[in-house]
């Protein structure tokens, strides 16, 4: 009875975000994911997991020039393109899936698998905390972009069901039918600390990983060195060499056991860090993101639990850091205020359909 699941390549959030869920399904499912995410980001959660990988791309998520900064009318030309060659190989996708005998479609969160499974008589799951509708709503200028969106808010409403977690925008469910709410789906880690100080022979009171996703963030690194009190992690080598900035590796170090580890995250806004952070209690230093409606989202979600400590870009870019690190070190965090067992309550709701 296999399972087809559909992923954003959209940076690594939805990918990890999936494999969670993927970890708490019966081994013996057979799991077909169909993406343009890296196999390497499902075998590193999943690595004793037999899974069966069919790239393909079915939207692009936002186009990107960097973390933070989104680029609107390149992200609906290229969407508009893509939708051009879902259409024109729809039923190749219909066949496709009645050759594999699938049994259950799931999506996070391209629409037009959603259409698919819709054609093709199979029950779909949209498993997310926005939609791609919710975030191309701010980009449209034109009557075609708008056409295109009603297109694209049309697919989403052919989900037999949408699954939404916490943090969500406010419009996520505006395009679905059918709704139901589940807990946060996070990746939690292992604490490390012992270990991490010792290898990097690390003295200084606080540690803090830095994370800046697919497309990195130019900032003053230099700057970072007159924080003596701290030690900042990184898996991307920075352009040459600071004191207390350590790169580390994905070989030696779970990214999950270094986030858990450390006192402070600091980032971009994403579901994967924020869900990742409330999991295992520790605060998180962001900076804002503009053209991009989930950060609101999630801002507005970190409000109750307290970890998150916000830094305007400007002062971030220079390093002007040092009143909000001590702001970070100051949080009360509620751990009370969100569940985190999304991936287990969404692995029994599938069930039922397989």
């Amino acid at each position: 009875m296999p399972l087809c699941y559909y992923v954003t390549g959209h940076g690594f959030g939805h990918a990890i975000r999936t494999a969670q869920i993927l970890k708490a399904l019966p081994r013996e499912l057979d799991i077909i994911v169909r993406t343009t995410a890296a196999p390497s980001v499902f075998r590193e959660e999943l690595p004793d997991r037999s899974l069966r990988f069919l790239p393909a791309e079915f939207d692009c998520g936002s186009l990107q020039s960097d973390s933070v900064t989104t680029l609107a009318r390149q992200t609906l030309d290229r969407y508009r393109e893509i939708e051009q060659r879902n259409y024109a190989a729809l039923s190749e996708e219909i066949a496709f899936l009645k050759r594999e005998g699938v049994t259950c479609v799931v999506s996070d969160i391209p629409s037009f698998p959603l259409r698919v499974a819709q054609a093709a008589g199979i029950p779909s799951v949209a498993i997310t905390n926005f939609t791609w509708h919710d975030i191309y709503t701010e980009y449209v200028e034109t009557d075609e972009d708008q056409a295109l969106l009603d297109r694209m808010g049309l697919e989403y409403r052919t989900a037999t069901v949408a699954l939404i977690t916490p943090l969500a925008t406010s419009a996520v469910e505006d395009v679905f039918t059918n709704v139901e709410h589940i807990p946060l789906v996070a990746r939690r880690g292992d604490n490390v600390r012992a270990e991490l100080r010792a290898s990097l022979r690390c003295e200084t009171p606080h540690m803090a990983l830095l994370y800046f996703g697919v497309w990195g963030l130019d900032l003053n690194w230099d700057a970072l060195a007159k924080y003596r009190d701290w030690t900042f992690l990184t898996f991307d080598t920075p352009p040459h060499a600071i004191a207390n900035v350590q790169t580390i590796s994905t070989e030696q170090w779970r990214y999950a056991d270094i986030a858990a580890t450390v006192d402070l995250v600091i980032t971009k806004p994403g579901y994967g860090t924020v869900t990742e952070c409330i999991a295992n209690s520790v605060p998180l230093m962001y900076i804002p993101r503009q053209g991009f409606v989930e950060a609101a989202a999630l801002e507005r979600g970190m409000a109750p639990w307290g970890g998150g400590v916000r830094i305007e870009s400007e002062r971030f870019l220079t390093g002007d850091w040092g009143e909000t690190l001590a702001a970070a070190l100051a949080a009360r965090l509620n751990p009370e205020v969100y569940r985190t067992d999304g991936a287990a309550v969404v692995a029994k709701r599938l069930a039922q359909w397989l």
